[in-house]
């Protein structure tokens, strides 16, 4: 049994990138606990006892660390009107945008496992569930839409933001990229939400 250790631990980001950045480069059948730790620099016994003896277990560790990045929200905003929507949309996109320019590889493995039964294609899945319920209930209920405009509005928004996002991935200059898609995101959400 994996002992617990706190998932913000430099050295579990570190080896979870690691995971995901050799998934991406080199496919889920060549993921060694070898490999890992020697392109981490961690020893595979730090690997073994707290990210698990199997391959699978380095595969949903990595994809549960990383997963949350492709819907991120930030709850602890109050909605109760369409600022406060607004703001809540604003923040995730920046949050997304900003760890999607530092870790890249979030938005690769994305488009390249989603839809597949995959461990990663679960974790995607799952998380996009999360988003799109959390964004259309809220979306419905300031905006007074049904379920199904709610949800089309929810799903358009996370294709934008997705798609923003591997522009940042993919640009020369992801600092820019990153500026010219919140602007962008954000005047194309104010035209969604005000049809």
């Amino acid at each position: 049994m994996k002992k617990m250790i706190n998932p913000k631990t430099e050295k579990y980001f570190t080896v979870s990138r690691v995971i995901l950045e050799t998934i991406e480069k080199d496919g889920l059948n060549n993921l060694t606990h070898s490999l890992i730790s020697r392109k981490a620099q961690v020893s595979r016994a730090w690997i073994y006892e707290y990210m698990g003896k199997d391959k699978q277990d380095l595969i949903d560790v990595a994809s549960e660390i990383f997963g949350g990045f492709f819907t991120k929200t930030d709850n602890n905003i109050e909605i109760n009107s369409k600022a406060d929507l607004l703001e809540l949309l604003a923040v995730g996109n920046n949050l997304t945008f900003l760890k999607i320019k530092s870790e890249p590889v979030i938005i690769k493995l994305y488009y390249r496992f989603r839809g597949t039964s995959t461990p990663i294609g679960i974790v995607i899945k799952k998380y996009e569930k999360h988003w799109l319920d959390f964004m259309s209930e809220n979306i419905g209920r300031i905006l007074k839409f049904d379920q199904t405009k709610s949800l089309s509005i929810s799903k358009t928004i996370l294709t934008l933001r997705l798609g923003f996002s591997f522009r940042i991935a993919t640009s020369s200059v992801p600092a820019k990229e990153l500026v010219d898609a919140s602007q962008s995101l954000e005047q194309a959400v104010l035209n969604i939400l005000s049809l």
